[in-house]
């Protein structure tokens, strides 16, 4: 599976926040967990953006492991529509964070 480089992972986070006025550096550095937060953007919105707009396989090479954990959380799941979405993060969750 092809890496993405940080240059890759910023034009993706730019598009899923196309409608947004935000920085993709902070973006991305909030991202691989360099800062904590963004002002005027809460840290769940952003994952449950992530996570409707992206497939899976995009999701696991632009979140690095420790921070897709928090991702993946029951607070930023709750937020997820249709319910299958939903079920299938969750059990995405269950194989990969037992």
């Amino acid at each position: 599976m092809k890496q993405l480089t940080p240059e890759d992972k910023k034009k993706l986070l730019s598009d899923a926040f196309w409608d947004k006025n935000v920085d993709e550096n902070q973006l991305y550095d909030l991202i691989i967990g360099k800062i904590e937060t963004l002002p005027f953007l809460d840290k769940k919105l952003i994952f449950c953006r992530l996570l409707s707009t992206y497939d899976w396989y995009t999701l696991i090479k632009l979140i690095p492991n420790k921070i897709l954990k928090e991702a993946l959380t029951d607070d930023v799941l709750g937020r997820l529509y249709p319910k299958e979405l939903k079920e299938k993060y969750k059990y995405a969750r269950g194989i990969l964070f037992k």
